[in-house]
Order: C-alpha cells, then sequence, then structure tokens
C-alpha cells in the first residue's frame, strides 16, 4: 500500500469552487479523505506541503495524435506520413515520449484520436504499459485506429501525393456501407479500442479531399453509434461541414469534434441529446498562417463556419469539452495553448476549467473517476500558483504547473 499527503493546499474544481487550506490524503491511487487542518495528520509514504498552492483535477486532453508531428512530409500528409509508415514499435516509443510531454504540462488523461486507418496498436500497447505501471505516463483513452471510407479523410488511398511514393505503398482499410461500418467497429474493439473514432467529412490535413465534403450517410452513422454502444464504447466523429455535422447529430454521435458548421438549430438538438462538442480552435486559426497554400486555403474556408459553431454552441448550452487536435499546427506539450483560443472566443475562465476537467470527464464517461477532487476518485491532480478558475490562463503554459499527479504518483515536482 502506498500513501502520499498533500498539505496545506486550495482545493479547486468545478463543483464546489474553491476549498480553503485543506489537506488530502491519496492511497493506492486513490483520494482517500479530504480533511482541515485541525484533525490529525496520518503518516505516509510522501508529504507535500503545498501551501499557498491551487490543487486542481488534471487537465483533459480530448482530441489528440501522439504519433503526428506539425508541419507536412514530401507525402502531403499532415503530421508527417513517416509517423504512418514507421514499425509499430518505434511509434510507440514516440507515443510515449510525446505522451509524457503532455502530462509534464499538467494534462493527465489524452484521448488519442488516431493516425491511420487501420489498425493503430501504438495507443493501446502504451496505455497498456502504462497501467501495467512498466513505464510513467499519463491516462491514454485509444481509439486503435480510425473508420473512414472510401475515398474519405484520412484514407491512405486518397492521398494524391501519397499514391505517387511507393516506398509508402502499405494498404488501406475502409468501412463501406452499413454493414461495413458495423464491421469497422467490431474490428476496432478487437484491437482494443477504449472508443470509436469516425471520419464523417473531409479534413484539412490531407490531399485529394475538401473538408465539405460530408463522408458517411445517416444510415452509417446510426450503424456505428449502435454497434459501438452496444460494447459500451462513445463515438467521435470529425465534421468540417454542415451537412456531415448534422447527419452525426442525427446519429447521435456522442463526441462532434471541431463542429464546423453547426448553426442555433443543430445545436438545440445537441442539448436536447446531451452530445458534447470538442471545438479545436486553436489549430484552424494556426493554419490559416500555414506556408502550405493547400492547407492555407481549406483553414479560409473553414474559419468562418468554425467561429460560428462555437458561438451556437455557447450560445445553446451545449456541452463543451477541450481538445486541442494536436497535429500539424501545434506541438504536443503545447496543449494548454487552446486555453488562449477559447478566451479570445469569450469563453469564461470557469467555462473552460469546466471544459478541461469535469466536462470533459462527462464526455469520456469517466465523471465517477475523474475531473472532479473527491474521496474514492482517481488521484490525478496538479498545483498551480493562482485560482484558475478565476484566470484559466495559468494552465496555458506547462512551466506554471509546479505539481503532476497520475494515478497516485507523482511524476513532476519543480515548487519554487
Amino acid at each position: 500500500m502506498s500513501t502520499m499527503l498533500i498539505k496545506h493546499v486550495n482545493i479547486v474544481d468545478s463543483s464546489e469552487g474553491v476549498r480553503r487550506e485543506k489537506n488530502v490524503l491519496i492511497e493506492n491511487g486513490k483520494i482517500k479523505s479530504i480533511f482541515g487542518n485541525s484533525e490529525i495528520m496520518p503518516e505516509a509514504d510522501c508529504v507535500l506541503d503545498l501551501e499557498g498552492k491551487y490543487l486542481a483535477p488534471g487537465l483533459i486532453d480530448m482530441h489528440v495524435h501522439m504519433t503526428a508531428e506539425a508541419g507536412k512530409d514530401k507525402s502531403g500528409m499532415a503530421g508527417g506520413i513517416w509517423r504512418t509508415c514507421t514499425p509499430s514499435p518505434l511509434k510507440a516509443m514516440h507515443f510515449l515520449h510525446n505522451s509524457r510531454k503532455a502530462m509534464m504540462s499538467g494534462f493527465t488523461t489524452l484521448r488519442n484520436c488516431g493516425h491511420t486507418t487501420y489498425y493503430t496498436p501504438e495507443d493501446v500497447a502504451v496505455r497498456d504499459a502504462i497501467k501495467k505501471e512498466l513505464v510513467d505516463g499519463p491516462n491514454v483513452v485509444a481509439c486503435a485506429g480510425y473508420i473512414t471510407m472510401t475515398a474519405g479523410h484520412g484514407g491512405l488511398s486518397t492521398n494524391r501525393n501519397l499514391r505517387r511514393l511507393p516506398e509508402y505503398n502499405i494498404g488501406d482499410r475502409c468501412f463501406n456501407g452499413v454493414w461495413g461500418c458495423v464491421e469497422g467497429v467490431r474490428e476496432k474493439i478487437r484491437h482494443g479500442a477504449d472508443f470509436i473514432k469516425v471520419m464523417a467529412s473531409g479534413g484539412m490535413g490531407s490531399s485529394g479531399d475538401e473538408p465539405e465534403w460530408p463522408n458517411y450517410t445517416v444510415e452509417e452513422l446510426t450503424a456505428i453509434v449502435n454497434e459501438a454502444h452496444s460494447f459500451y464504447r462513445r463515438v467521435a466523429a470529425h465534421t468540417h461541414s454542415t451537412e456531415a455535422s448534422r447527419r452525426c447529430i442525427e446519429a447521435g454521435i456522442d463526441t462532434i469534434e471541431h463542429g464546423c458548421g453547426l448553426n442555433d438549430e443543430m445545436c438545440e438538438k445537441m442539448a436536447e441529446k446531451g452530445l458534447f462538442l470538442i471545438p479545436t480552435m486553436r489549430v484552424v486559426n494556426r493554419l490559416l498562417e500555414s506556408d502550405d497554400r493547400e492547407e492555407r486555403e481549406k483553414a479560409q474556408k473553414m474559419a468562418a463556419i468554425h467561429d460560428g459553431a462555437l458561438y451556437a454552441a455557447l450560445r445553446n448550452g451545449v456541452k463543451i469539452g477541450y481538445g486541442t487536435d494536436t497535429i500539424n499546427a501545434l506541438k504536443h506539450g503545447e496543449n494548454g495553448q487552446e486555453i488562449l483560443s477559447l478566451r479570445e472566443y469569450g469563453m469564461s475562465s470557469k467555462q473552460i476549467f469546466d471544459a478541461i476537467t469535469s466536462v470533459s470527464a462527462q464526455a469520456l464517461g469517466k465523471e465517477d473517476e475523474i475531473g472532479l477532487i473527491r474521496e474514492g476518485m482517481n488521484a490525478d491532480l496538479i498545483a498551480v500558483e493562482e485560482n484558475p478558475l478565476d484566470n484559466a490562463e495559468i494552465l496555458a503554459y506547462g512551466d506554471n504547473v509546479k505539481v503532476v499527479i497520475v494515478n497516485g504518483r507523482l511524476v513532476k515536482n519543480v515548487q519554487s
């Protein structure tokens, strides 16, 4: 049995605001008790005195691509086709390296949204290695590769530049029609997926498809949702078009990623159904400044309807989670930079803090485990110098995060 005692800290979370001058006892990776200074301090294997600091739940990034890097290579594929074609053991090491960068900046849970159409065992392997305590790392939520259709976004056979490169002829796997989509879900679950990622429209980061193209019918998307839910898995859908977003809402997709083209009517339906939006605002804004002309032109098409989608979601009470889309424009370890964009779009520090903790936990279906600081919940915690409910920007920069605890393990402690 391992124990840790955190003393003299101000606890902050979404539901109770700030609880000042508290102590937290952690036992075997769980929060055992929270108590005031008038009570007897128990003994512990590790004692941290965080007097004056603010203890918050570990941050959650709902949309990462951990084997991708900023920029393109000669394939023209966002994040570099090297990451796609590299043997899985090396990709797994790369995944772990990048996930640790995010962890050290305060992100204790990462939902990996894939980088190729076919089986990507690295997110499953790293997830399991961390769970078995073979390596230190954040909690990984794995998709084992995404689902796309023939000529759909992210399909290697769709990429015009890739087809010209025989050394990258590594095959492809696409899923078409209702039964094909059911097969795709079952295949991902067999490979160890925690959730299902589907490409519901074209995108900006690959050649050969356009963002406004819807990729699946309502019937196909509904089949994906029904099959995933039968295995108690949630579904995330990449959408860069109004029609694709409409179809995803009708099908009951759990989290809409990017959500370009959402309007008030659609957001009303999202709120009624309890669906979540993961807006990923910063990546589109950065792509507007890209050196790649095709990428820049696609971003220009998307910018206005992307902005409008977030405003419509805020007006209509849609639950907004936090995701960065760490591919192409954002570097691993800079996951907090999305906070700055959300502030620019008018979200309050409280709204952002909720999005990056409790709301994202709800979107994962893990609200009883992470996202709040409660007895019995996972000890995924960070400490900063200021109250993030008043100033969410303090979470935007990893250097501001002084302490990181993942499942009760102290992985960062740089108190001044």
